[in-house]
């Protein structure tokens, strides 16, 4: 009967460590051995949990419009390094430094870095860059 305890407290606890490794990495998503550089204006900025997104209309050289999403962190953690819903606003034209992804002709993209273009306003998802 011990035996039996033993083996299910330790199954218990190897169990609950599940749902943290079932979160996905943004390497699943986007190809983080590239970057791209993206230019165009914010159309609108979701602040959120588990992520958020910065979406982007890019002008391509024959004068079509794209749409762009661009995804990064939690609003907490952005919150955190001085990013907040005022820091970035719509209408913003931006320079995105971003990691492109994995499927093939997706206007999508993993936040590095977000350039204000008027002013020169970063923000950096790497150690130590913040909003400046």
């Amino acid at each position: 009967m011990r035996v039996q305890f033993v083996a299910l407290a330790v199954a218990a606890v190897v169990l609950s460590g599940v749902p943290l490794a079932a979160h996905h990495s943004f390497g699943g998503t986007y190809n983080v051995d590239q970057q791209i550089t993206i230019k165009g204006k914010i159309v609108q900025l979701t602040l959120r949990s588990p992520h958020s997104f910065v979406y982007v209309e890019v002008q391509d050289a024959d004068g079509s419009v794209r749409r762009w999403t661009i995804e990064g962190a939690a609003a907490s953690q952005f919150a955190q390094q001085g990013f907040d819903k005022d820091t970035f606003k719509v209408g913003d034209p931006v320079e995105i430094l971003g990691n492109p992804s994995r499927s093939p002709n997706s206007t999508r993209a993993r936040l590095i870095r977000i350039t204000r273009t008027t002013d020169g306003r970063t923000w950096g998802s790497r150690a130590g860059e913040v909003v400046n």
